[in-house]
């Protein structure tokens, strides 16, 4: 079923269903919903730009309806809503939906990179060659990595040793949650929305969490007191578009699209790192920066998550031996 939001009646004329269309009615606008869980900030500007090139490239036949903020729906329902169509596109998480994406998850594994531009190009092959079949589940089309975000820790207190680790009650999510949880941490898996409020209250002590971006930009700053600016893992929030969507749009829009799809892995990573270059120096004068001193126990505990990983794939009846050895491949490749 074509979903496109605005198209007339006089685009199909266009398209030859009836006869004496006039160039004006072939060029009526394609317009799209595109939908963000949080309002204008560094987590949705890459699919922003994205859309500005779009309708820059296509000459104004298509337009983006741009819905931001969680009020239309949370990040955690993202996927559910593109599938059925309340919005054409839209940001979703693999980190968020782990049941649904369970072997583009593989890309949130804890310490397995240390270059966010090699993870976003080795993530954007993954998710086209290997692992597109979950987007497609779930009647979408994966566009591209609309964004990748360091995830840091910050904390009330100076966490520099696991036994700093077990006394805290961290917030974690995505490998800095199974990492925990293999040292025998309890976490608390409270959705970013929440944070703040429970941070303030010392509902939890510490957050493994976006930063500096991310954390400067929704005041985490003002919250927390310390800060260690190790990366335990990338964060992305991938940009899909509804299936059905996708199929109705003519070929010469999809190239277009394509093409822009291909240049956000680069255009995504500059426009976060120049995020980064502002946000820090901000976060830097708010609190204060501390080091972690045991990352070679971290390490040795990240080795065990990895299998931890592998196994519950196989619980599942899938290979993921196979896409971490595909990722950890694609990751050497990009270097």
């Amino acid at each position: 079923m074509n979903r496109l939001t605005g198209i007339s009646a006089s685009v199909f004329l266009a398209f030859g269903l009836l006869v004496g269309t006039s160039p004006a009615q072939a060029q009526e606008t394609i317009t799209l919903k595109f939908h963000s869980s949080f309002g204008k900030s560094p987590l949705n500007e890459a699919p922003r730009w994205w859309m500005d090139e779009v309708e820059k490239r296509t000459d104004g036949k298509v337009k983006f309806t741009r819905i931001l903020g969680g009020s239309l729906g949370k990040l955690t329902a993202a996927p559910e809503n593109i599938k059925v169509g309340a919005f054409d596109m839209g940001n979703v998480s693999v980190v968020y939906n782990p049941g649904l994406f369970s072997l583009s998850n593989v890309v949130s594994l804890p310490f397995i990179s240390k270059d966010p531009l090699v993870h976003a190009k080795a993530a954007h092959e993954l998710h086209s060659d290997v692992t597109g079949d979950e987007f497609a589940a779930m009647g979408q089309k994966y566009m591209g990595p609309g964004m990748w975000t360091r995830i840091q820790m910050l904390s009330h207190e100076p966490i520099r040793t696991i036994d700093d680790l077990k006394k805290a009650k961290i917030r974690a999510h995505g490998g800095a949650s199974e990492l925990l949880k293999t040292l025998g941490i309890t976490v608390y898996g409270i959705p970013w929305g929440e944070l703040p409020a429970a941070a303030e209250r010392k509902v939890v002590t510490a957050g493994i969490i976006g930063a500096p971006a991310d954390a400067y930009a929704f005041g985490f700053g003002k919250i927390f007191k310390y800060w260690d600016q190790e990366d335990w893992f990338f964060f992305p929030l991938t940009f899909s578009m509804n299936q059905d969507t996708w199929d109705a749009l003519p070929d010469d829009v999809k190239t277009v699209m394509e093409a822009v799809n291909d240049e956000m892995v680069v255009e995504g990573r500059k426009l976060m790192a120049a995020q980064e270059a502002k946000s820090g120096p901000g976060l830097t004068s708010q609190v204060k920066v501390v080091k972690f001193e045991e990352m070679d126990k971290l390490i040795a505990a990240r080795d065990q998550t990895w299998q931890n990983w592998v196994d519950a794939r196989k619980a599942e009846g899938k290979d993921g031996q196979a896409v971490l050895d595909t990722f950890l491949g694609l990751l050497e490749k990009h270097k």
